[in-house]
Parts: structure tokens; sequence; C-alpha cells
């Protein structure tokens, strides 16, 4: 898909945003996931989850557009960031477990999937996801990563360990000059790309005052999960033209 010259874009998260964070269900987003469609306005994917769980995804939704997994992530391989997270770990004495660490049946019991979508979920290529295993050493671990030329983000429910490459990066490589853009997020992984967009829109989370006290301009979903998501989207829609949203 060229993006070029498309005048309009959304560009969404998903754990929290357009999938409700328990259940991972889209089902009450479908009124502005088939206004997209009609439109033919993109939907651009960010998200920390792998290629194929995105592309299982993307399938369901039916609506066209970009895919940016791992959090934009790149790295040398995904044998290699693995084995910088347990020489960090061991390094600083400090427990982590990784999904390379766990079968599809544990990381399902973990994050609550089925447990093909769990295994769809382990398939990374480019970052590593982990837990730490000692929260009162957070800080410890993270200042040892960034201290090792690496980089860190923090999802809705896990850490995650790669070599370059952010949201914020990968969305400015296929954000179209001048397109009305609208940015959808939940997270503090999701800042980077929020602030591109025209229009930043925070999902509502234990996380949401701190998100729009960093990110002036933002507004809140009027729901949470795909409910206010789908609110937020179908009210972007009605603005014509831009910015005469009521936000």
């Amino acid at each position: 898909m060229s993006l070029a010259s498309i005048p309009r874009i959304v560009i969404t998260d998903l754990d929290g945003t357009l999938l409700d964070h328990d259940t991972y269900s889209f089902a009450e987003a479908r009124p502005a996931l088939e206004a997209l469609r009609e439109r033919e306005i993109p939907l651009a994917i960010v998200s920390s989850k792998s290629r194929a769980e995105i592309r299982f995804l993307r399938a369901q939704l039916g609506v066209a557009g970009p895919d940016i997994p791992e959090n934009g992530a790149a790295s040398r391989s995904y044998e290699w960031i693995c084995a910088q997270l347990r020489a960090l770990a061991a390094q600083t004495g400090i427990p982590v477990r990784g999904f390379h660490q766990m079968t599809d049946a544990e990381l399902a019991q973990l994050a609550g999937l089925p447990v093909d979508s769990a295994a769809r979920a382990r398939r990374k290529e480019f970052s590593e996801a982990f837990q730490i295993l000692d929260p009162r050493r957070i800080e410890e671990l993270t200042a040892a990563i960034e201290a090792a030329g690496l980089r860190w983000t923090r999802g809705g429910r896990f850490y995650h360990l790669f070599e370059q490459g952010s949201k914020g990066e990968a969305v400015a490589a296929l954000l179209p000059p001048g397109a009305d853009s609208l940015g959808l997020g939940d997270a503090w992984n999701d800042l980077p790309f929020l602030k591109l967009v025209r229009q930043a829109v925070i999902c509502r989370s234990p996380r949401e005052a701190e998100l729009l006290a960093a990110l002036p301009g933002a507004v809140l979903a009027p729901r949470a999960g795909p409910a206010g998501w789908s609110d937020a989207v179908l009210t972007w829609l009605a603005c014509s033209p831009p910015p005469a949203c009521p936000w």
C-alpha cells in the first residue's frame, strides 16, 4: 500500500486501545472499523505484538494499512537480543523471564491468551518481551540496559528489549506529509508516535492522567477500550474539514 498521497490515516496501538485489555476483543470497535473500510482510510497498526499476531488480527479487522510489529524494533537477530537479556540478568543479578524462556501454555496462562495466540506472540523477530521478577529493581535493570547501548520500553503487560528503533521512528518513516492523522494509544511506549500525529487520543487506563500530562493537546477517549476507540475514530471522521473536531 502506497501512503504517499493519502489525505487521512489512523494509527493505533492494540492492547487496551483497539483491543480490550482483558479479553483482546475488538467487537465494540466494529462501527468505526466499518466506517474506515467504507472510506478507504488506512489503519496503521503499531504494536509490541509480533508480525504473526498482527497479520492474524488484520485478516479479522478487514481494514487495510501498514503494520509495525514489535514497537518498530530492529536487531541483529532474535537469538542475539535474547542472549543480551540473559547476560544483563546475570550481570545485575536481577531475575527476569523472557518469552523464549516460556512455553506457549505458560504464556497463555500469564497473559490470558488462547494457546494458539500465545504461540504467535512468541514468534518474535527483533525484540524480546520479558517480566522483571523483582519489581523493586526495575530502575537498576533499565539503567543497565541503557548502559549496554540497548533500548527498552514498557507495554501494558511486559517490558521489551531491543537494539534499535521505536514506535515513533517507525511511524515517522511512514506518515504521509500533510496527512490528517489520528493516533490512539494507552501506554508510555505509545508516546513517541502520538507526538507525531495531528490529533492524539489517550485511551482510558490507569496511566491516562500521566499520559495526558506528558502530551499537551491530546484528548481522552470517551469510554474505555474498543468502545472508546470507536467513539474517537467516528468523531474524527465526522470532522470536515479538519481540524473542526469538538475536541
